[in-house]
């Protein structure tokens, strides 16, 4: 049933965030007319702060996955409505004390960072977002963890759409008075956003309420508060040291630009490049990457907490394979796509060097994540935590290294792709080392990786006959259509995965 699981779970997720994504681009497209790649580098300058934050407790939604699933596993359902409950305060706490950090200190954050002051608005924007999305965080744990992807999909989609309408809404309507109160209305969509879906989930959660007897046994709601904690911990350090990563850009790539002799304008304008638009796009990839991670926890920590070596190598082939059959043919589009896409997307096609080199570096990322979700789902939650701070190493020192040079902001996005090789490899190994489960090659990288090889060259000759026919934006919709097209061809050909396989998983 697990392994099921991880595949319906996934579809569900990876659908929900294609299509979240793809209105979220709706959401860049008219930002980048209005406020241009200075005022998109001014939005999003402040997110590795707020995402730093939202990392301090990520952990936490991920633990309670896991042990919501083994309980349900071992039905100890009343010690799973007591790990929700625990969850919330906890989340509830931290969501508070985070946005009120953000509102009384952001003038500190400001010094602190050598940004420039017309952040600030953007901060106050954003302030109560923490507030929102950890609670809403603490939902989408436990649907995850009792494995109904549904409703967490859904609700991606309705917190995105509201981010659209209010953050481009409000961007419109501010722009008169400059770009920073512009941005500030941008980032206030997210604030929004995270409202909506708490209310909406909200909903779902009254009808998913788990059934258990008043007198079942079960662990005091202190020690489980205490296990919540353990367990989330060093995921949550993991993952705030992940974001010290893009918070490394933050606080590094401007500096380091400014100083090899840009002034602060082209200096943010490239930055925008950076993550405006190379790490929106590569985002799509990673968003498919965290709907296998998100099913692969529960999935895991289940046929864990029941001692089922078959379940545990089967859930872990299939992460594997589900991760490489969407990460590559993914992250090669992006790579041989770069200038067109942007230019479909964006309409100008500048930092599409940068995009070529995160689109590589996006499949390591997925490597790496996939790996950190199976040590998470056998409660190795430590392990990752000493990974990413190792990987953040290598990114400074690189970053150091490449971008005072010629490089320029490439060197950002080569110190991203070294560290998360060094990341991902290291992953690899520790799975290897502490399941003992050795990944079918055949199923989960030769034929995915042919079937890559093959799409790059179809998309290619696809590209070059239809441009002598059509415009560059028909001539990019459809080569991506016709790439899409060859890949799940050719996985059907090979016997990788096919409709039939979809039918069956989506038909339980």
């Amino acid at each position: 049933m697990s392994r099921k699981n991880i595949i319906k779970g996934t579809i569900l997720l990876a659908l929900a965030g294609i299509l979240a994504k793809f209105l979220g681009f709706f959401f860049r497209i008219p930002l980048i007319y209005l406020i241009g790649e200075e005022g998109i580098g001014i939005y999003q300058i402040i997110y590795p702060l707020y995402t730093f934050l939202l990392a301090m407790s990520s952990g936490i939604p991920i633990a309670i996955s896991k042990m919501i699933s083994e309980r349900l596993a071992i039905r100890k359902n009343k010690e799973a409505t007591l790990i929700f409950k625990s969850a919330l305060f906890i989340m509830v706490l931290f969501g508070a004390v985070s946005s009120f950090i953000l509102i009384f200190f952001a003038k500190n954050f400001i010094k602190i960072f050598n940004w420039s002051f017309r952040v600030y608005y953007s901060i106050l924007a954003i302030s109560l977002a923490p507030f929102f999305t950890c609670i809403l965080s603490v939902f989408r744990g436990y649907f995850q963890g009792i494995q109904n992807m549904f409703p967490v999909g859904l609700s991606q989609i309705v917190e995105q759409l509201t981010r659209v309408f209010f953050g481009v809404g409000l961007a419109y309507i501010l722009l008169p008075y400059g770009i920073e109160f512009a941005a500030s209305g941008a980032s206030l969509g997210a604030t929004v956003g995270g409202l909506i879906g708490v209310l909406f989930l909200l909903f779902y959660f009254r009808k998913n309420k788990i059934n258990y007897f008043k007198d079942e046994n079960s662990k005091g709601t202190f020690a489980l508060t205490l296990e919540i904690i353990k367990t989330g911990l060093p995921i949550s350090l993991a993952q705030t040291i992940g974001s010290i990563m893009a918070l490394i850009d933050s606080a590094l790539v401007v500096g380091l630009l400014k100083s090899s002799g840009y002034d602060d304008s082209m200096a943010t304008a490239l930055y925008g490049q950076l993550t405006g638009k190379a790490f929106v796009l590569i985002n799509v990839p990673l968003t498919l990457s965290m709907a296998i991670a998100q099913s692969t926890v529960p999935a895991v920590a289940e046929s864990h907490a029941l001692k089922s070596n078959f379940k545990l190598k089967n859930n872990i082939n299939m992460a594997y394979k589900m991760a490489m059959m969407l990460a590559l043919p993914s992250c090669a589009g992006l790579y041989v796509l770069a200038r067109p896409i942007l230019g479909l997307i964006f309409h100008t096609d500048s930092g599409w060097e940068v995009l070529q080199i995160l689109s590589v570096a996006a499949f390591f990322i997925i490597l790496a994540q996939t790996s950190t979700s199976v040590l998470n789902g056998i409660g190795k939650t430590y392990l990752p935590f000493f990974v990413i701070l190792l990987g953040s190493l290598v990114k400074i020192f690189f970053s150091y290294l490449l971008i005072p040079t010629r490089l320029n902001i490439l060197g950002a996005a080569y110190s991203t792709l070294i560290a998360y090789f060094v990341i991902s490899m290291v992953d690899i190994i520790l799975v290897i080392k502490y399941t003992n489960v050795m990944v079918n090659l055949r199923d989960s990288v030769i034929n995915p990786l042919l079937s890559t090889l093959v799409m790059m060259i179809g998309v290619i000759c696809i590209y070059i006959f239809l441009n002598l026919y059509l415009n560059s934006k028909l001539t990019t919709v459809f080569s991506i259509l016709s790439g899409i097209l060859i890949y799940f061809t050719l996985l059907n050909i090979t016997n990788t995965f096919s409709l039939k396989d979809i039918k069956r998983v989506i038909k339980g």
